[in-house]
């Protein structure tokens, strides 16, 4: 068994791959892991570029025990599969897939991390995986995505897109996120496996920031920080 699979996680920073400045020294803010993005963050035509930076990040890099983990394309894309290769080849920690809805799409990206692993020679079962829940179905389907694979760590709420898919808007104070935090806690814990909160973006506002914080009770309920935190060390 990967002992990464119950590695404490506080914190998580979104990083935008199409920038090395970013990229190059997050450590110094002290998060347990970093979210290097191939998704949203990256504009389209510089998808190949940013894959480049990436992959030598991964390979020059000493980030100092913190955990790495690739946001991948989505799977109704035709960048996921590459982008597993460059991400596995340089020698990630984990995968994170987006708008997961289905145990299928959790083993469609197992079996591409693992013909990656025996491609470049990485040991079998070093890259772990982990699912963000993005809408209505993801989260109903909680306890399947789960199950669905060993090298799984978690899964994660991404609130703006759940939010958009059930149709009504972001309160601010966390009421429509109450159900899915609910149940994905309940999937996780049914499961053995960890559970994040969504990302936090408004890094301008600390107390606020301190307060959603403390509104989660659950231990490994880390929170995903946009990369808006520099200059704010974690505490």
């Amino acid at each position: 068994m990967n002992p990464n699979l119950k590695r404490l996680r506080r914190s998580m920073m979104f990083l935008n791959c199409q920038k090395p400045g970013l990229i190059k020294d997050p450590y110094v803010y002290g998060p347990d892991s970093i979210m290097l993005d191939l998704e949203d963050a990256v504009a389209e035509r510089e998808k190949d570029a940013a894959r480049y930076s990436l992959y030598h990040a991964l390979q020059e890099i000493d980030y100092r025990g913190v955990e790495r983990v690739v946001r991948i394309n989505g799977l109704d894309s035709d960048l996921w599969e590459e982008d597993i290769r460059c991400s596995v080849a340089g020698g990630c920690d984990a995968i994170r897939i987006p708008k997961t809805e289905t145990a299928e799409d959790v083993k469609r990206v197992e079996a591409a991390v693992i013909a990656a692993e025996k491609e470049f020679g990485i040991e079998d079962g070093r890259t772990l995986i982990m699912a963000a829940l993005e809408s209505a179905k993801g989260v109903l389907n909680a306890l399947e995505i789960c199950e669905a694979s060993p090298r799984l760590f978690g899964i994660a709420l991404s609130g703006g897109d759940y939010t958009k898919d059930l149709q009504t808007s972001i309160s601010g104070t966390g009421v429509e996120l109450m159900g899915a935090r609910q149940h994905m806690i309940i999937a996780a814990r049914a499961a053995g496996k960890q559970c994040f909160d969504t990302v936090y973006t408004n890094l301008n506002d600390m107390e606020g920031f301190r307060k959603d914080v403390e509104t989660q009770t659950d231990s490994d309920r880390a929170r995903h920080l946009h990369s808006q935190a520099e200059g704010n060390h974690l505490r």
